[in-house]
């Protein structure tokens, strides 16, 4: 019973609201009221203070997810000690992944794991980069897929993927015909782009800074936080914009858009795993980094 409490409480923690950690463990909110209910009657003391509709630990909150962490981690390591004694893998393993991985790439790579591995549990979290390395840094997710440049400290990073960012552009554009542009005519036509914070638009950004044309002359009419958004508004005629090939591959394979390479520059990028050097890694995740970096990992994906 404790243990479940306490793993209702290092999800509060992780999603700082009582709403958020009942819906993630796919619980009540009365229910998950009432497991930190029973933690705070077993040490007699409050672990959350409640201020202006936000939650904060207490001093005694803090000293509780101190020892949480550490229990979830000698948890791991029991669950890994155990398995290479059965030689069964099993377990749970968070997978975070930025935006377009985590909707053109991720699916088909956890599918593929999961039939190898059917006893460990997968879970999936898609949010920008910066959220995913964030996640990873504070070591709620086990593993990271993404797309821009690492910046955090403790955090390794590993390339498992190359990606080629392509112009894209509806049918009746009157590109529709080209198959090479130069970085300089983009400011011709409305571009749609994606928002801040997102890989995908660092690496354009970045990408069209070495080829001599600033992001800032780009028309831009309205910035989306994904790239099916984008893919719709450019089918629709309303612009164009620069996706992965991974995100569009679907569109042109069914007739519905047009992709053109960019002269300047290869315009390609690495897609890349992370993880908290410091944290335990399970038998689970071990094997999950091995099979990113196989080789089978591109056939997968292609649909």
């Amino acid at each position: 019973m404790l243990n479940d409490s306490i793993r209702v409480f290092l999800t509060v923690v992780e999603k700082k609201s009582f709403s958020k950690a009942a819906k993630a463990l796919f619980l009540t909110q009365p229910a998950v009221s009432f497991q930190i209910q029973m933690l705070e009657e077993y040490y007699g003391t409050r672990l959350f203070d409640r201020v202006s509709r936000n939650i904060i630990l207490t001093d005694a909150g803090h000293l509780l997810l101190k020892y949480a962490n550490e229990m979830s981690r000698l948890q791991a390591e029991l669950e890994r000690e155990m398995q290479d004694l059965t030689s069964n893998i099993k377990g749970k393993l968070k997978i975070g992944a930025s935006t377009t991985i985590g909707e053109y790439i991720a699916p088909y790579i956890l599918g593929a794991f999961k039939n190898m591995y059917p006893d460990v549990e997968l879970s999936l979290e898609v949010a920008n980069s910066e959220d995913i390395e964030a996640s990873i840094h504070d070591t709620t997710l086990d593993i990271g897929l993404i797309e821009g440049p690492l910046i955090g400290k403790d955090l390794e990073s590993i390339p498992f993927l190359t990606d080629h960012l392509q112009l894209v552009t509806s049918l009746d554009h009157p590109w529709a015909n080209l198959d090479t542009i130069s970085v300089f005519e983009l400011d011709k036509f409305p571009f749609i782009s994606r928002e801040k914070g997102s890989g995908t638009r660092a690496e354009i950004e970045q990408h069209l800074k070495k080829a001599g044309f600033s992001a800032n002359n780009l028309n831009i009419i309205m910035e989306l936080g994904s790239s099916s958004a984008i893919k719709a508004a450019v089918e629709s005629g309303l612009g164009i914009s620069i996706l992965s090939k991974w995100a569009v591959q679907d569109k042109v394979k069914a007739g519905l858009l047009h992709t053109i390479n960019l002269k300047e520059d290869e315009f390609t990028r690495v897609f890349r795993i992370i993880y908290h050097k410091k944290k335990f890694k399970t038998q689970a995740s071990e094997e999950f980094l091995r099979f990113l970096k196989s080789d089978e990992i591109e056939q997968i994906i292609e649909q």
